[in-house]
């Protein structure tokens, strides 16, 4: 019988690190080998949720799963450096020159990074990327986000990598809402639109529309399990690779 996968959560005490440390604790193939948390829990005051990263000697882990901030997510790819395991993290509204932390790590661990651990939103992605291939020039596109009330970040981190996805294949810039007398919608205009709702886990919806005719494609998550879920088959999938920047729709669809 193959060992276990010692998991070293960072972020626990938020609502998505309760969340997949459930799903740990749940799995026969996993072990929660630590869990830390540098901030406050939600319902305020401060948890005890075990030593800091920095604590664990190398080869106690097999990876670090984190939804932290932005603070935690530099931490987090600072120690995997150091154990020399791998990291998925899913740590959203991350400045650019975190971003590059992760990925200059990921020339020591493999390193996945994604804003939406689904597994309905890599399928999107996908999609959008073939009808960006195929649909005529004048074809356009919009983009809706919904999200529960307390979310930091606008636009979400989804809604911009679907962005980008058209972006990668056709250019375009983004326009963020509308307000005025903007004047006529411009042919290469990606508009992106943010929405907060008390109760909303997350949905995301593109329109793509030209003069006779609509596409419209909706992914919604009914609870945070499916972002818990899939952030662990992505380090299931990390252990065993070698160092290298993986984005989680390639992991999922390589299968």
């Amino acid at each position: 019988m193959s060992r276990s996968l010692r998991i070293a959560l960072l972020g626990a005490c938020g609502r998505m690190g309760r969340e997949v440390e459930r799903k740990i604790t749940g799995a026969v193939d996993l072990r929660l080998a630590y869990r830390a948390d540098p901030s406050l829990s939600r319902e305020g005051g401060a948890v005890p949720c075990g030593p800091d990263l920095a604590e664990i000697a190398p080869g106690s882990i097999d990876g670090i799963i984190d939804f932290s901030t932005p603070e935690g997510t530099r931490h987090a790819a600072e120690q995997a450096g150091r154990l020399g395991c791998a990291l998925v993290s899913g740590t959203t509204g991350l400045p650019s020159e975190c971003v590059e932390r992760l990925r200059h790590v990921s020339q020591q661990v493999p390193v996945c990074w994604s804003p939406n651990f689904s597994l309905g939103v890599p399928l999107l992605a996908a999609a959008l990327r073939v009808a960006a291939r195929m649909l005529p020039a004048d074809w356009q596109i919009e983009i809706e986000e919904i999200h529960h009330a307390g979310k930091k970040d606008a636009p979400s981190g989804t809604a911009l990598r679907l962005a980008q996805t058209w972006r990668d294949e056709r250019g375009g810039r983004l326009v963020h809402g509308r307000e005025g007398m903007t004047g006529p919608r411009a042919d290469d205009e990606i508009g992106v639109h943010s929405l907060r709702l008390a109760g909303v886990v997350g949905e995301h919806r593109i329109l793509l529309g030209s003069g006779g005719e609509i596409l419209e494609a909706t992914h919604r998550m009914q609870d945070r399990s499916g972002f818990a879920g899939g952030s662990i088959e992505a380090l299931r999938r990390l252990s065993g690779e070698g160092p290298g920047w993986y984005e989680w729709e390639t992991l999922l669809l390589r299968g």
